[in-house]
This record gives structure tokens, C-alpha cells and sequence, in this order.
């Protein structure tokens, strides 16, 4: 090959990615909301398979770079093919995976939670996943499982139907809403998604308590819908764990007897860069949360960076967690 071809091959190759990020941002910006959900799941539930040929094409340029000593147009196709296998690692890899952390948190009494948050399930994510989530927390000797909220991310079928494999959770399960269920932003999900966990034994504890093992939860509502308020409750000698979506919620459990917080929200970034994803989140959070324990005066709170996706079904060096917090 020339170098005139080499360089136009070149060129289509940079050309490609920034092509198919350009129409994905527009696409999400300018289309309309229900046609944009399907051409969007389309878009990436396919295009990123295209990353093989692309990886394969930009392998071939290398070689073909080198024998023609054009060392630059070498090393552009060496990032190039760096770039597809790494899109396709974070979308078919480790976006799939579920990993078990093991955690132990101060709380006062014996107690072992799966806490899991943020699992997205509609434009990614479909009921296999919700099967997979189920088989993972069987698997576990625990005594709760607890989700801090955002069941959901635009679905297009029932609820009661995607989530029909949480009738097979053989724990207790204590649920709050996250912001995705409360239309902030999305689709008015919060009756429906209610009726759905009910069926299948999930416990709504948004605005009341419930008791496990000398161990009393006060679920909050989510923060972007106002509803994270303190349920009422008796003051007595049990430890106190707030479960709420949003981590910023620990501002409303100051005074109260409670001690500790179990949150999700901030899916530790998602995509986990050194420096920029912690850029990011000290936006994104007004207390800088990512993912693991903090200590916020007299309270602490734990944050779960979760097992699903929003904007971009990725995961990278941030796979989808499940922690399993054993409170002393």
C-alpha cells in the first residue's frame, strides 16, 4: 500500500469512532423520546460488536504502517486497535460481570446485607440480567437484602414482567426508589414499579421502618423527588440504618438516632478513570461520593457502586457489584 492509501485508510479509521460518538450524541439530544429509546438500544445493543472488525482492520494498518517505516500512522492504529478492544471489554465483559465485595461496617449488632442498588433494568438491561442478579444474591448466607433504589431505566415492557425472576429471592428483601423510579428523569414508574415488588414479596420500606434481627432500616424516598425524609419512628436502644438512593441524603439524618446510611446513585463512576472520574463525581454529588465507606461527622455512610448502566450500557475498571456488609 502507498502512503497516500495508507494515510486515507488512516484517516477513515480515526474518522469512525468519533463518527458513531457525534451521532449517538445527537441522537440523544435532538430525537423524539420514545423513537430516540429504540434506535438508542439498537445503537448499542449492535454497534459495538462492530469493534472486532474494527480491531482486526487497525491491526492490519499497524503491519502495513511499520513496513512502510510511517511510525506515527503505526502507533494512531495501535490506539485505534487499543480503543475497540477496550469498548469491547466494557460492553460485552465487564458490564455482565457480578463481583461480591466483602465489607464490615460499625453498626452495634450482628447483622450480614447484600446491599445492591442501581440496577437499570429496561433499555440495557433485560430479565436474563435480573435472573443472574437473583442466582448471585441466592447464593449468598445473608440475612437481608436490601436495594437502594433505581430499579429502573426506560423500559418498554411490564414491570411486573421484567421482574418476575425476584420471585425467586429466597431472602428478605427491603427496597427504597431511586430517581429513575421517581420520573428524575424518566417515565412516571413509581405505582407501577410498587405494585410489581409487592407481587413477588419485595418490601417498599420508603417512609417507614422495618426490624431485622435487632436491627431496625428507615427507608427515605429519593432526594431529586423531595421525598427523602427521616420516616417517624421510636427512639429506643436498636441501631438505626437509613437506607436512601441518593448518598447526599445523609444531610437528613442529622440529629436522629441514626448512625449509619446505605446508599447507591453514583455507580462509582461507571467508567473509572484515575483523576477525571473523581473529577466528575465531586460534581455529580455535593459530598464527592463514589463507592465504599465515609465518615461524615457523627455518621457514616456506605456507598454501593451498583450493577447496571444509564447513558451507555459501559463498565470499565468499575464492574457491577454486589456488597455483602457484615454489621458488628
Amino acid at each position: 500500500m502507498n502512503r497516500d492509501r495508507l494515510d486515507r485508510a488512516l484517516r477513515a479509521l480515526l474518522y469512525v469512532p468519533f463518527s458513531l460518538l457525534l451521532g449517538a450524541v445527537l441522537l440523544r439530544a435532538a430525537a423524539p423520546r420514545t423513537w430516540k429509546i429504540e434506535v438508542y438500544r439498537v445503537f448499542f445493543d449492535d454497534v459495538f460488536w462492530l469493534c472486532v472488525p474494527y480491531a482486526a482492520l487497525a491491526v492490519v494498518l499497524i503491519v502495513l504502517a511499520l513496513r512502510a517505516r510511517r511510525w506515527w500512522a503505526a502507533l494512531c492504529s495501535a490506539g485505534c486497535a487499543l480503543l475497540a478492544v477496550t469498548a469491547f471489554y466494557a460492553r460485552y465483559v465487564e458490564s455482565e460481570q457480578i463481583v461480591v465485595r466483602q465489607s464490615e461496617v460499625a453498626v452495634g449488632a450482628p447483622l450480614r446485607v447484600a446491599l445492591i442498588a442501581d440496577l437499570h433494568i429496561g433499555l440495557f438491561q433485560r430479565a436474563a440480567r435480573v435472573e443472574q442478579i437473583v442466582d448471585a444474591l441466592n447464593a449468598l448466607e445473608v440475612d437481608v437484602v436490601v436495594v437502594a433504589g433505581d430499579w429502573t431505566y426506560e423500559p418498554t415492557r411490564p414491570l411486573a414482567e421484567l421482574l418476575e425472576p425476584l420471585k425467586r429471592l429466597r431472602h428478605r428483601t427491603l427496597s427504597v426508589p431511586g430517581n429513575h423510579d421517581e420520573e428524575m428523569p424518566g417515565p412516571p414508574l413509581a405505582v407501577e414499579l410498587d405494585a410489581a415488588l409487592r407481587l413477588y414479596g419485595v418490601e417498599s420500606i420508603a417512609g417507614r421502618t422495618a426490624d431485622v434481627n435487632g436491627v431496625r432500616f428507615a427507608g427515605l424516598g429519593d432526594r431529586w423527588a423531595g421525598k427523602d425524609r427521616v420516616p417517624p419512628h421510636d427512639n429506643d436502644a436498636r441501631p438505626m440504618v437509613a437506607v436512601a438512593h441518593n448518598p447526599d441524603s445523609i444531610d437528613q439524618v442529622r440529629g436522629t438516632q441514626i448512625t449509619t446510611m446505605l446508599s447507591g446513585h453514583t455507580h462509582g463512576g461507571q467508567i473509572n478513570l484515575p483523576l477525571l472520574t473523581e473529577w466528575a463525581l465531586a460534581r455529580a454529588t455535593a459530598g464527592g461520593f463514589k463507592r465504599g465507606l465515609y465518615q461524615r461527622n457523627d455518621k457514616q455512610v456506605f456507598v454501593t457502586s451498583g450493577l447496571g448502566t444509564i447513558a451507555m450500557p459501559l463498565r470499565l475498571f468499575q464492574p457491577p457489584v454486589i456488597d455483602v456488609l457484615t454489621f458488628r
